[in-house]
């Protein structure tokens, strides 16, 4: 393998690393912080007993969860593989 092939190797691996990293952070992050923000600032406020308040923000977290893997899902099966030259 020269040079260029193995910079243009390690750019690529490194592109995908960062892909996954970042679909990591928010399939991790953005369901917690919908969990508490949601109830916080929509279900607490607008009266909710405190059991009713976390059902509702864990089902909002948990579709956000979903929504997050099914764009991660989505990603890793449309991007293109690149064609092999030999």
């Amino acid at each position: 393998m020269n040079q260029p092939d193995r910079v243009g190797q390690e750019l690529s691996d490194l592109r995908l690393f960062r892909t996954v990293f970042y679909y990591c952070i928010i399939i991790i992050a953005l369901p917690v912080i919908t969990f508490f923000g949601s109830k916080l600032l929509i279900f607490d406020s607008i009266g909710l007993s405190s059991v009713s308040s976390n059902v509702y923000s864990a089902v909002s977290s948990i579709a956000v969860l979903h929504i997050a893997l099914g764009l991660y899902i989505y990603r890793a099966y449309s991007e293109t593989k690149p064609s092999k030259q030999d």
